[in-house]
């Protein structure tokens, strides 16, 4: 391995590790800010006074867990990293790290405004995600050799399911309906028969790259 080659690799490996930093002290500030009620008499009077706290941090909780997943599974598509995937990524960061105030929002004040600032602020980190990953994969040539309609694929699942998947639950949580759910559930199962087609396609380039 040359030093340049390392130094490409201790930059990506660098920036991984304080994005994950991000997210854990993200996830760990939910349950900080949960501060229990002066007064309860009963377990079921404790969770009757903080089921809106509880709800809001599962919530939250689910966010923070699958964009680290997201991010997870784009960075591991990675080879190098550069100076602009670093201020991308730090712009992504920066929304998430606000997620622990969303969620106060959600808590404290209740509304429908509150809700839509929030299902905002989730679709604006998927957006950010998705400018990281179009920039490495679509201009800078930062990410593994791959199909151009993988990586397209990759930038709407990025852009997309974030912000949806937390509307959808939403709607489901404000009507007490389970439509939100439905759409949940119709959502992953097309992103599972995407997923199955998109590796269909890529094995047989696999094999043929292999074999030449």
């Amino acid at each position: 391995m040359t030093d340049t080659t390392h130094k490409e690799a201790q930059h990506l490996h660098r920036l991984i590790l304080f994005s994950d930093a991000v997210f854990a002290i993200a996830i760990t500030l939910l349950a900080i800010e949960i501060h229990p009620p002066e007064h309860w008499t009963s377990v079921a009077d404790l969770l009757s006074q903080m089921q809106h706290k509880l709800m809001a941090y599962a919530v939250s909780f689910a966010v923070v867990g699958v964009n680290w997943i997201a991010h997870r599974r784009t960075f591991s598509r990675l080879r190098r990293a550069d100076g602009v995937l670093d201020v991308l990524n730090l712009l992504m960061l920066g929304l998430l790290a606000l997620l622990p105030l969303g969620t106060e929002l959600l808590w404290e004040n209740g509304t429908a405004a509150s809700v839509m600032v929030y299902v905002g602020l989730v679709t604006a980190i998927g957006l950010a995600h998705a400018l990281a990953w179009g920039y490495a994969a679509l201009f800078a040539g930062l990410s593994e050799p791959m199909p151009a309609a993988e990586k397209a694929y990759v930038l709407t699942r990025v852009a997309l399911l974030p912000g949806l998947m937390c509307g959808l639950t939403f709607l489901s949580i404000i009507t007490h309906t389970p439509w939100g759910w439905l759409g949940m559930a119709v959502v992953v199962a097309g992103l599972s028969l995407v997923n199955r087609l998109m590796a269909r396609r890529v094995q047989p380039a696999a094999i043929h790259a292999a074999e030449g």
